[in-house]
């Protein structure tokens, strides 16, 4: 029943004193049940006691995220742990193992961090510069060789005499240099408009060299570069005080400052490109020897170390998480004096446990201090305890369902029960298909049988899928029932149980006392009148559902006020709204039975509809054709004497709740020893203790004081504001909400017809075509019917009916009971923190 009803709860006091807080913390994080209580939700985390311990382990995590991403650059796998109780059996293991207090092992760590983090570092900056490096000269080299191929070696024979008369007697000077794709229009552009068309001007791409490429490539270490040109300027005159020169110059370093001097001669070019191929050379050598040097440094991040079950770097993140969390709960207590202070709630039946963790928590400790105490006491009026359910795999998707809404209130009526039918089996109305409802049926088997392979598919559509497989399968199996009442196989009725119909003088004739096995008879919906005849029959079960689905959320707001002793809100509301919608939309439902299970001659069926209104309109006349056969006093007697009670059950609900509010009001005085502050305010919470104090301390603490509580008055005319809203909403939404559950009629005709046109345009059309050409053009079109089949019906609608069957819950039923202001219970547990980081 912790599913129906959220968990007992008690609350207690904690008292730990500070030698021991860290052990005695530890130890209730394995525990995991315990919710701590902030005692000053508003106190800022950095003006808390371990506000600085918080911040080293913010820095620590920093640090190994900056590992990480190295780790990931070069491709290192990461052992990620699995079972987070095996974990934090290794961790007590090294605890035990060390001999020295326990909160002294993240000092280590974080200095280990902080020493390897900056060799590595330091390392990754000599690894990138040294790549940079070789990036430079390769492109140096690159230029050089480019340009001798452009330039030829004419230019390193202008110092010759040549004939006077002859024109290559005029020398040209040149520059060379590297600028950016996207610069090269523009370089061009600016050049023609300085040197008036007198220069030659050529661009080339550059191509990095395969080697060096392929040693980028294997570090992984690239960043993003734009694609770079060498440009080639040859001008005339080779001056280098000429204003034609220093114009050019000035554009080229505007361009980019990587200029390079072109060599006066073959034996220089020669000699620089030699120059060059060598330092390239020894700055890959400097690389490889970098990279080794990182690769086994960042290899001891990634082994398994000490028989643990995941990577070491895995092991200090997640070693770090739990002292951070650790410190933070800490932070929720007060520390005054020599002790720390606080206040908890525990689930019922655990309060032996948890002090077996606080006797024997110091047992391991090469310290001996005092342990922690706890003592149960009554929580402060008004105070609510946190709702806590036991939940599983199949219930957790159906619980957040509710939670989404809002929390349950501490020990009312949990609705997250109910809708792990309700939900699927709305949804299932909607979407009933025998085929559609058949493929998200094995879509959520496959999710539940392969859940381990998927897990390791991060890239799978079917991985996000994981945390609602039951979810999924139980709508799939809902939607498959419903498709079979309906006897709707992708719109072709099944033939399954033969037929009570059969043709005579080219109409339908009804066999004598024959029933239907199961769902609609084939011949209905083969037949011309199936659109009117499945109309009536999806609007008037939706209508009945939606009145049951209403009736029981009432009954449910019954069951909560016995359950909490309020009996005001249980004459005064409960039984007047289950009067209110019994005798109207509940009299409808039984009308629509009646009707269903009669047979009326002539033809002269009798309408519900205009029997409603009459019921009001005209309250004393007898009905024409009456939904009772042959018995119209009767059915007349009976909507009077509903009529009468659902009127009545109106003033009902609004007038006496208020009354009797008014009547009762009173103060109170309340004494009881847990309001008093637990320990005074004291300065010098650093200094040490004895035992003695600790002593005195604990005997404030137990001995409580009294004060006074003032009472929350009521105000009167607030009481009745809100009861008029709440019994105006109530008439009113008894009706909107009843013709709100008739989107189960409209979604399951949509998706119907829709399923209809789909298999008229591209499936039945082509059957009839022969040869190849009708085969060919039937497979065409199976295609485009699978493809619209998956896209509109298997997607688009499965996510319309679930938001139609969310809106149903949410507002339609849970709004008739359920209060949705609690808090959820969050137990201070090491396992689920450690499991909400695991990657």
């Amino acid at each position: 029943m912790s599913f129906f009803r959220s968990k007992q709860m008690k609350f207690y006091s904690l008292v730990i004193p500070r030698e021991s807080a860290w052990v005695v913390m530890d130890q209730l994080g394995r525990l995991g049940q315990l919710h701590i209580i902030d005692y000053d939700p508003l106190l800022p985390m950095m003006n808390r006691p371990f506000a600085n311990y918080v911040k080293r382990c913010d820095e620590s995590l920093f640090k190994l995220s900056g590992i990480d991403s190295l780790l990931k650059q070069f491709k290192k796998n990461i052992i990620y742990c699995e079972d987070t109780q095996k974990l934090l059996d290794h961790f007590r293991d090294i605890q035990n193992s060390r001999q020295k207090p326990g909160h002294t092992y993240f000092d280590e760590l974080e200095q280990e961090i902080e020493r390897k983090k900056n060799n590595i570092q330091e390392m990754s900056n000599n690894l990138q510069n040294l790549l940079d490096r070789v990036d430079q000269i390769t492109e140096q080299k690159l230029v050089l060789e480019k340009a001798k191929e452009i330039l030829g070696k004419s230019m390193f024979s202008q110092s010759t005499p040549h004939n006077l008369n002859d024109y290559q007697q005029l020398k040209f000077g040149q520059l060379i240099g590297v600028i950016d794709k996207e610069d090269e229009t523009r370089f061009k552009r600016i050049m023609f408009r300085i040197t008036k068309g007198n220069a030659w001007v050529n661009i080339v791409d550059l191509l990095p060299e395969k080697q060096h490429h392929q040693i980028k490539t294997q570090i992984d270490l690239n960043r993003p570069s734009q694609p770079r040109c060498l440009y080639v300027v040859v001008y005339p005159g080779m001056n280098d005080q000429s204003t034609l020169k220093q114009k050019l110059l000035k554009v080229c370093d505007s361009f980019s400052k990587n200029r390079i001097e072109y060599p006066n001669s073959q034996e220089t070019m020669d000699n620089k490109l030699r120059e060059l191929s060598i330092q390239i050379n020894e700055t890959q050598s400097l690389i490889q020897m970098t990279k080794k040097q990182l690769d086994v440094t960042l290899d001891e991040f990634v082994k398994v170390k000490n028989g643990c079950n995941c990577s070491y770097f895995e092991q200090l993140r997640l070693y770090v998480l739990k002292e951070k969390y650790l410190y933070v709960n800490l932070n929720y207590l007060i520390m005054q004096g020599s002790i720390f202070t606080g206040n908890f709630w525990l689930p019922e039946g655990l309060e032996t446990l948890v002090e077996d963790k606080l006797r024997n928590a110091m047992q391991n400790s090469i310290e001996r201090f005092p342990t922690g105490q706890i003592q149960e006491m009554k929580p402060k009026q008004g105070d609510l305890a946190p709702t806590y359910f036991n939940l599983n795999e199949v219930t957790i998707p159906f619980q957040e369902i509710v939670n989404t809404y809002g929390i349950p209130r501490y020990q009312e009526v949990n609705p997250g029960l109910f809708t792990v039918i309700t939900f699927p089996f709305l949804f299932g109305v909607m979407f009933a298909d025998i085929a559609h409802g058949f493929l998200l049926f094995l879509c959520g088997l496959y999710v539940i049988f392969w859940k381990k392979q998927l897990k390791k598919q991060t890239d799978s559509m079917f991985n996000a899928m994981i945390p609602f497989r039951y979810l999924l399968t139980l709508m799939g199996l809902f939607a498959f029932y419903n498709g079979l009442i309906y006897n709707d196989y992708l719109s072709i009725p099944l033939n399954l149980f033969g037929s009570c119909y059969y043709p005579k003088n080219e109409e339908w004739e009804r066999e004598q006392n024959c029933v239907y096995a199961f769902g609609i008879d084939p011949v209905w919906l083969a037949s011309g009148s199936s659109l009117n005849f499945m109309n009536s029959y999806k609007m008037k079960l939706s209508v009945i559902l939606g009145v049951t689905h209403m009736l029981f959320g009432i009954l449910m707001k019954g069951v909560n006020t016995l359950y909490f002793r309020n009996y005001l809100d249980f004459f005064c509301e409960f039984i007047p709204q289950l009067l209110f919608m019994a005798c109207t939309f509940g009299w409808m439902d039984f009308l629509i039975i009646m009707k269903w299970l009669n047979v009326y001659p002539n033809g002269k069926d009798p309408s519900i509809i205009e029997t409603m209104i009459n019921q009001v309109l005209k309250p004393m006349d007898e009905s024409e054709t009456p939904i009772f056969p042959n018995n119209a006093t009767l059915q007349l007697s009976i909507t009077q004497l509903l009529t009468v009670i659902a009127i009545v059950s109106i003033p009902w609900m609004l007038l006496p709740k208020p009354l009797i509010l008014g009547s009762s009001h009173k103060k109170h005085r309340v004494s009881d020893p847990q309001y008093q502050k637990l320990i005074p305010e004291r300065q010098g919470s650093e200094m040490d203790i004895d035992s003695q104090q600790f002593r005195k301390d604990l005997q404030f603490v137990v001995s409580g004081k009294s004060m006074e509580i003032p009472e929350q008055e009521h105000e009167s005319g607030e009481i009745w504001v809100h009861q008029m809203i709440e019994t105006i909403e109530f008439v009113l939404g008894g009706i909107s909400n009843t013709a709100s559950y008739l989107r189960l009629w409209a979604l399951s005709l949509a998706h119907g017809q829709l399923a209809e046109v789909f298999y008229d345009m591209c499936i039945a059309g082509k059957l009839d075509m022969g040869g190849i050409v009708g085969g060919l053009m039937s497979g065409y079109f199976y295609i485009v019917f699978a493809l619209l089949t998956f896209g509109v019906l298997m997607m688009m609608d499965v996510m319309e009916c679930f938001l139609h069957a969310l809106r149903l819950h949410w507002v339609e039923f849970q709004s008739k009971f359920y209060k949705a202001d609690g808090y959820l219970f969050v137990g201070y547990s090491y396992n689920k923190m450690l499991s909400e980081h695991l990657k």
